[in-house]
């Protein structure tokens, strides 16, 4: 069943591709979006505190035996497919190569819509990771057998 999802969504893609780059942009902004309402719809249900995620942004600590979770954190956070999307996009852009001031602006854009789409990132993850917190220390068994999902 994950194959045929898969062939559909691919040629789903590249259908929407030939319509116009700009398009398909806008179907992804659409997933995006929804993506992360999920997510928040979550996040609120399980009642975190948001005292103690604003704290833990700003001073960030990793306690002891969770370096592993916290490096897994950053790739997932800054993402590289995320990276290379954009750096792709760029190249679709009409530019002209030989003009620097074009080229400089072209960088500048690039440069916000890349941190605009990290800081989303992060906001997601902080959303999934929040939840999940929530669930593991409400039920400290929860890293055991039992089945924690969204």
């Amino acid at each position: 069943m994950g194959v045929l999802v898969t062939i559909f969504d691919s040629f789903l893609f590249l259908l929407i591709h030939y319509y116009g780059v700009r398009k398909l942009e806008f179907f992804f902004m659409a997933l995006i979006i929804i993506m992360t309402v999920c997510f928040c719809i979550n996040m609120v249900a399980a009642e975190p505190s948001y005292k103690e995620i604003a704290l833990g942004t700003l001073i960030p600590s990793v306690p002891s035996g969770a370096w592993s979770a916290a490096l897994g954190l950053v790739g997932a956070v800054i993402m590289p497919h995320n990276m290379y999307l954009h750096s792709s996009l760029v190249l679709t852009r009409k530019i002209d190569h030989k003009n620097r001031n074009a080229v400089h602006e072209a960088n500048i854009y690039n440069a916000i819509e890349s941190a605009f789409s990290l800081g989303i990132s992060f906001f997601i993850s902080t959303a999934v990771i929040a939840t999940f917190a929530v669930y593991i220390v409400r039920n400290p068994s929860a890293g055991g057998d039992d089945d924690l999902d969204l």
